[in-house]
């Protein structure tokens, strides 16, 4: 329950709104003087909860995935920079100016092109269903050529088969093994013509007929479909009777010289020097209802309750819906929210520094568990905490979420458009809608229905709907009512000092005991910002408790003042305090840190001739798991993830993890040999551990230089913070 306080007016000034991203002098809109009217909040709020409307955005959501307009095939599929995608966009931004909207805008953006037109695969005169993942067509007559079963598609499963010219069929589970890219690139790599896959565990497990489509991380390679579980089980008992010849016909349109469209409306601020974004995506798999088709209907349907209430904002509100979500481009290990990248990027690079949050929305209409929580930028932590349990004006949970909002803390991940925004500088958040609150389970719909085609309105959940709606437009409500914006940038601290192991820094060069000198001082600079803000909003309330307009004139300027000053400190830490390893977001030297220990720990079982735990326990774990795939797929597929992520080359490709990559340990022929003798006992493994070796020698420099890095980035951190 929350902690209601008696005082409600001042209540308001105890923490601050969401702060924003970072930027230089230069594009950091000067504050000014200019104080709003003193806008009622509990008023405001009452007036929104009455006008926001769950019916509407069902209804959006449910032409969305019904409307044969809005697909590409008659499995559905509304894909980046496709005819169905754009349809979509006339369809969302004449909504916009139905609703109300101002300045209602088709932002067009690049990204790859791709429309899965349909498929079919015939087998003795019998058809079978399957779905195209981004990848190559089949010539317009299609491909007739034997099927090959190739049980889980590693090269080690093609031992002693020639699938030269065939169609090979593969068992997959996308969540405990691998992506469907490496089985791909592998069935290429061996001269299969096409693969087929059909999921035995991690996605699509809710019924033998679930087809499922992912991004596929890779080039558009061979045709690459998934099959049904039950219509794989028929094939491969047609295989036990002798050869099964099939004929398969894929028409998929793949090209680079795509455009997206990312719609865009607002309602007019009393000041335009900052602004919310809400958002979600509109491109989908399948029909998409939950993903993300009930996103597009909250966001709309919160615009119309604004509007509908009669909601005056202080700042700019941006309802923004992206396209390119799902994927947006070929030959990427990031190869998802292009749109979103594209548009805070490149088309809009200038709302860094302006923007006080994006609230992103995914999955919105589903109970995923008793309860619910939001990702985040740490910064914004406390913020979301003081929101959910202490502000007056947020709603809690009714007919959902029993054990209401959790809000110890969940940083936001790579999986949705949020992420671009925060990489590029922006506070973001997004609705709890993948991982449990390990942030390491994902929720059963993600194995079940995620991604299929039986994401349909039949997972439509009202009351959490109506929630997210109404929980989500107060947070845009009291952020937008805030004079000065609190980022609380002690979980920074918080997050480094959680990263750190001194001893091995230590050991690699870094002066730990500066290191930790600058990350104490950057806590204090950031609690005496805390204090800085807390403090204005206090008085800022009292002030318009007491209807003192000269006391708020003052106050807004200062809080504005203070918010140009956070805004620039967010962009900056993020800018080099935020790293990738692959795609986990981490403090930049925890890649190295992590890498050095893993090869000391192989390296002294090795030295025991415990080849067994080597491997079992920490040779697949380094590079971030990517050594694990280096056991299974030849060193041809291995060289295209290679060049994917560190490609001189394709340095322009990688989207949301430009310059916030790590570099690899590079042991992946020693990964394979170890692989390779898993049951020798007492063997001689002098030559793996030399590889060892020398990846430590190479990753306690990068740790070294890493660690200076850091150091003088939470000095200057400090800085903008005093």
């Amino acid at each position: 329950m929350k902690r209601r306080l008696t005082a409600l007016l001042l209540t308001l000034g105890l923490v601050s709104g969401l702060a924003a991203c970072g930027t230089t002098a230069q594009t950091t809109p000067a504050p000014t003087g200019e104080v709003p009217a003193a806008t009622d909040p509990g008023t405001a709020y009452e007036s929104f909860l009455s006008a926001a409307s769950a019916d509407y955005a069902y209804d959006v959501a449910l032409e969305l995935s019904t409307n044969p307009d809005f697909f590409n095939s008659e499995l559905g599929g509304r894909n980046a920079g496709s005819d169905a995608e754009h349809a979509t966009a006339d369809y969302l931004a004449g909504l916009m100016e139905e609703i109300g909207l101002s300045d209602v805008e088709k932002a067009a953006a690049d990204c790859d092109r791709w429309q899965f037109n349909g498929a079919s695969l015939t087998v003795d005169g019998e058809e079978y269903t399957v779905y195209s993942y981004a990848t190559a067509s089949t010539p317009v007559e299609g491909l007739t050529a034997e099927i090959v079963y190739v049980g889980d598609g590693t090269m080690w499963d093609y031992e002693g088969l020639d699938v030269t010219g065939k169609i090979v069929l593969i068992d997959i589970d996308q969540r405990s093994n691998w992506w469907i890219t490496y089985p791909m690139l592998e069935a290429q790599h061996q001269g299969a013509a096409a693969i087929l896959a059909a999921n035995v565990g991690g996605f699509a497990q809710v019924a033998d007929d679930a087809l499922n489509c992912q991004d596929i991380c890779g080039p558009t390679a061979i045709p690459t479909l998934s099959i049904g579980l039950a219509d794989s089980q028929a094939i491969q008992a047609k295989l036990s009777e002798g050869p099964v010849t099939a004929t398969l016909v894929v028409d998929n349109e793949v090209s680079e010289d795509g455009t997206t469209y990312n719609i865009l409306g607002r309602i007019p601020g009393k000041s335009s020097d900052y602004q919310i974004i809400v958002g979600g995506h509109y491109d989908v798999h399948f029909t998409g209802f939950q993903d993300d088709n009930c996103a597009v209907g909250l966001v709309l349907a919160m615009a119309k309750g604004m509007i509908d209430s009669g909601y005056q904002p202080e700042n700019d509100i941006v309802f923004c819906l992206h396209g390119a979500e799902e994927w947006g481009s070929s030959y990427t290990q990031y190869d998802w929210t292009v749109g979103a990248w594209e548009m805070i990027n490149n088309v809009h690079p200038e709302w860094v520094g302006k923007t006080l949050a994006f609230l992103n929305f995914e999955l919105p209409a589903y109970e995923f568990d008793t309860y619910t929580s939001t990702y985040s930028a740490p910064e914004m932590y406390a913020m979301l905490d003081y929101f959910a349990n202490e502000y007056p004006y947020s709603p809690d949970p009714e007919g959902c979420f029993p054990d209401g909002v959790l809000t110890e803390g969940y940083q936001t991940y790579t999986y949705s458009d949020d992420f671009s925004y925060y990489a590029a500088g922006v506070p973001s958040t997004v609705n709890g809608f993948l991982l449990q609150k390990d942030m390491e389970t994902v929720f059963p719909f993600y194995v079940d229905i995620y991604h299929s085609q039986y994401d349909t309105p039949d997972t439509y959940n009202e009351a959490v709907m109506d929630f997210n709606l109404k929980y989500y437009g107060a947070l845009a409500m009291y952020i937008d009512q805030t004079p000065a914006l609190y980022l609380d940038f002690t979980a920074q601290y918080d997050r480094i000092l959680a990263s750190m192991d001194e001893d091995l820094m230590a050991e690699a060069g870094v002066d730990v005991e500066a290191y930790k000198a600058a990350l104490e001082g950057l806590n204090t600079a950031a609690q005496t910002m805390a204090d800085q803000v807390k403090q204005v909003n206090d008085d800022y309330a009292a002030a318009r408790a007491e209807g003192d307009t000269a006391a708020m004139a003052e106050l807004w300027a200062q809080g504005r003042a203070l918010t140009a000053q956070n805004l620039a400190a967010f962009q900056f830490a993020q800018k080099n305090l935020l790293g990738l390893m692959y795609e986990r977001p981490i403090v930049p030297h925890e890649a190295p840190q992590e890498n050095i220990q893993l090869c000391r720990d192989i390296i002294a079982c090795l030295e025991t001739g415990d080849v067994a735990t080597a491997v079992d326990e920490y040779a697949w774990t380094v590079n971030n798991v990517l050594e694990w795939y280096a056991m299974y797929f030849s060193p041809e597929v291995i060289a295209i993830q290679d060049d994917m992520l560190w490609g001189e080359d394709n340095q322009d490709n990688l989207y949301w993890g430009t310059d916030i990559g790590f570099t690899k340990a590079d042991v992946d022929a020693a990964t394979r040999s170890l692989f390779v003798r898993y049951e020798e006992t007492g063997g001689d493994f002098t030559q793996e551990i030399a590889v060892y070796e020398a990846a430590i020698q190479a990753q306690t420099q990068i740790l070294a230089d890493l660690g200076a890095k850091e150091t003088q980035a939470m000095i200057d951190l400090s800085a903008l913070l005093g």
